[in-house]
Parts: structure tokens; sequence; C-alpha cells
């Protein structure tokens, strides 16, 4: 517990990487409901990581995580920016890909704690795995269907880019667990 309170009083960035998957997570069920209000939700998170990144104290695994949760939040806003775009409700495997990153996105705090962070990752990766294995099955089926090509197509697109999320986030929890 000490040791989790003093990095994170102590690593702008890794805090800052913290407080974004703690924004995001919660966001989730939100953000498909309404994409259209992405830009407006990342544009803080996106400046607070460039002013922690630019700050640049902390740990190497701090600037790892903040670079991460970077990536993880303009992954996460263009996937939702798509959804937007195509004018399209999220379907049930996306919804279920995104409550199992919402779940993720609730353990990451425990990846600094001495005690809790071997379970905490082995949690993230399971939800990770059970999120991209939904994604990729909803993908190949889209893509295996004949009818109704161009919302197959747009489906697949936005499969493969809340499956580059989880990519994202699992590099994001992998450097947190390293700090």
């Amino acid at each position: 517990m000490f040791r989790r309170i003093f990095l994170y009083l102590t690593d702008s960035r890794l805090r800052t990487a913290l407080r974004t998957i703690a924004a995001c997570g919660p966001a989730l069920g939100d953000l498909a409901a309404s994409p259209e209000s992405a830009p407006r939700f990342f544009r803080p998170l996106h400046l607070r990581l460039a002013r922690a990144s630019a700050g640049g104290s902390g740990s190497r695994a701090g600037g790892a995580a903040a670079a991460a949760a970077e990536n993880l939040a303009a992954r996460l806003e263009k996937f939702f920016d798509d959804l937007a775009l195509h004018k399209t409700a999220a379907d049930l495997p996306l919804e279920q890909a995104l409550a199992c990153l919402q779940a993720a996105c609730a353990e990451a705090p425990e990846l600094l704690s001495p005690r809790g962070r071997a379970p905490a990752l082995e949690k993230i990766r399971g939800l990770s795995a059970a999120g991209t294995k939904t994604l990729r099955l909803a993908k190949d089926a889209a893509e295996g269907q004949r009818v109704n090509f161009p919302q197959n197509l747009k489906f697949s697109s936005m499969y493969s880019g809340l499956e580059a999320v989880f990519d994202a986030f699992e590099r994001c929890a992998n450097a947190l667990y390293g700090a």
C-alpha cells in the first residue's frame, strides 16, 4: 500500500497514466451510448498526458506507462469516432468486449501493489483475452457473410480497432506492473 502511494505521489507520468485508465473505464458505457462525445471526453486526457510527459520526471516505467496510456486514449477515441462516423450503435460483441475492458481498467490500480500486482496482471490478461476472442469471432463472422457487405465491413474495422485498444491497454498494464 505504501509503495503504491509513494509511486503515485512521486511519479507524475505514472499518476497520469493511472488517472487516464481510471477515467476511461467508467466512461466506456456512456461513450458507447453517445460516441459523438468522444473528442470532448478525450481532449483533457490528452492534454494531461502531454503535460506529464513534457515534465519528464519519474521512472522509466512511468514514461512507458504514460506513452502507453496516450496510445490507449488515442485508440479508444478513434474507436468511438468510428462509431459516431458510421452512425452505428455498438453491437453485442462490441458491448461484451467493452465490458471486459471496463473490468480490466478497474484492476489497473492494483498493478502498483506489491501483493496485488501479479493477480491483477493475470486478471487483466484474462479479461483482455476474453475481449479479444469475442472480437475475433465477431470479425470472422462479419467477414464471412456475403450479405450486407458495407455494414459487415464497418463492423469488421471496428472490431479490429477495439482489438488494438486491448493491445494498447496490455502494454500500459505491463508498464505499470514494471513500476
